[in-house]
């Protein structure tokens, strides 16, 4: 059998908006009720990895954003030229970033402490998206892949009280055929949360310190790329620092020294790339009945507006979005799932024949926290923003099982 050609690319670009231009807002926090950024604490970007193996082409893009909206996707796909299957964008979910919701296009009306809608800012943050992706092909050049995984003790914690949680990273290392590093993937999951809603600069948080301190170690133009995990219960373990500052960088660094030995201990992999999206038809959209106690207090949200405000935040459909990279599994998810649903989607991928399955969060598309009916019963704040009401989680699911179905070993 012939040996498959495998190419890989990598590039990043800066997507911090000019602020005295846009007019955004920090995402993440309500309690920071619309105020606008005081400044810039370190740039946010953009990381894109582009992928060749055969006639298969596919590009992983990392944001260092809260979420990724529908109408941002296919602004990038739009621009590129790429199929829906061929763009996995999962974005970090710093909450100090530029509030992803003024690039949903669902997301016209005012709500306090949430973006609205900034056309000007979907064209922008898509243009620069545009030039990462189409950079990282002109830059494709023969590759190997190397992986490994392995748990990590005492970093993340479940914050909805249950022992339950997903340790594992994941990583990919992508080296040219002189065995210099063109890109490394991480994938891990914690809620970059660190900074509390005090903090009114824009910034990265851990995952850009985690990306900028690979990027240093590999040297050259090599790229590094994190995407987060079943993040939806996951708080980071970052108790260590005299201040929010250094905690973010402690923890970053932390988690880039993990990252590094695990790229140095990866072992090669055969080449092979296959991508899926597989729709997940979601139950109707309907606000959780402690919405009005919790996350409608915060936001103000009138309950007779709720059921409204939910249809036209909330896709009818959303996709989970499946890249098979050798023996990694990414499995993509539009929200946020809990660890219990990545812990699923591991078991799934595994049985279908990966070695590596990693769970990611937020990628090409938000419909809120994926919980199960266990936790979405049990309520909470992430069952006030879970907005497709206990069945979600199982609909969700079942497209993860049909995709991966398609895509086994």
């Amino acid at each position: 059998m012939a040996r498959t050609r495998f190419r890989a690319g990598a590039a990043k670009v800066d997507i911090t908006p000019d602020l005295t231009k846009i007019r955004i807002q920090l995402g993440g926090y309500g309690a920071r009720l619309n105020m606008p950024p005081t400044g810039v604490h370190d740039p946010i970007y953009a990381r894109a990895l582009a992928l060749e193996a055969g006639d298969q082409q596919a590009v992983i893009v990392a944001l260092d954003h809260l979420l990724v909206p529908d109408s941002l996707t296919r602004a990038v796909r739009q621009a590129t030229g790429l199929a829906a299957e061929q763009l996995f964008m999962g974005a970090s979910h710093t909450h100090c970033a530029p509030d992803s919701m003024g690039l949903n296009e669902r997301m016209r009306f005012p709500l306090p402490g949430v973006g609205t809608f900034l056309p000007e800012f979907l064209a922008f943050t898509a243009e620069r998206v545009a030039q990462a992706v189409q950079a990282a092909r002109q830059r494709l050049r023969p590759a190997t892949l190397a992986l490994a995984a392995a748990e990590l003790p005492n970093l993340n914690r479940n914050r909805r009280g249950r022992r339950l949680v997903d340790p594992t990273m994941s990583v990919a290392r992508l080296d040219d055929s002189r065995g210099r590093p063109i890109a490394a993937l991480v994938v891990y999951a914690a809620h970059p949360t660190i900074y509390p809603h005090t903090m009114m600069q824009v910034s990265a948080e851990f995952p850009g310190v985690l990306q900028t301190a690979l990027e240093g170690a590999l040297g050259r133009e090599a790229v590094a790329l994190h995407l987060n995990g079943a993040l939806g219960d996951v708080s980071p373990v970052a108790d260590t620092g005299k201040d929010d500052h250094e905690r973010v960088r402690l923890y970053g660094d932390a988690l880039a020294a993990h990252a590094q030995r695990l790229l140095r201990a990866a072992k090669a992999a055969p080449i092979r790339l296959r991508m899926r999206q597989q729709q997940a038809r979601l139950p109707e959209a309907q606000p959780h009945p402690e919405f009005q106690e919790s996350a409608g207090r915060e936001y103000k949200v009138p309950e007779a507006l709720l059921r409204q405000l939910a249809r036209q935040i909330v896709p009818e459909a959303a996709p989970v979005s499946l890249l098979a990279l050798g023996e990694l599994l990414l499995v993509g998810f539009p929200g946020e799932p809990i660890s219990s649903l990545g812990l699923q989607a591991r078991e799934i991928g595994r049985e279908a024949g990966f070695r590596y399955v990693a769970p990611v969060a937020l990628v090409n598309d938000w419909m809120g926290y994926i919980l199960t009916r266990h936790e979405y019963l049990k309520g909470g704040y992430e069952a006030t923003v879970s907005f497709n009401g206990p069945d979600a989680g199982d609909a969700v699911m079942a497209a993860v099982r049909a995709g991966i179905g398609v895509m086994r070993v």
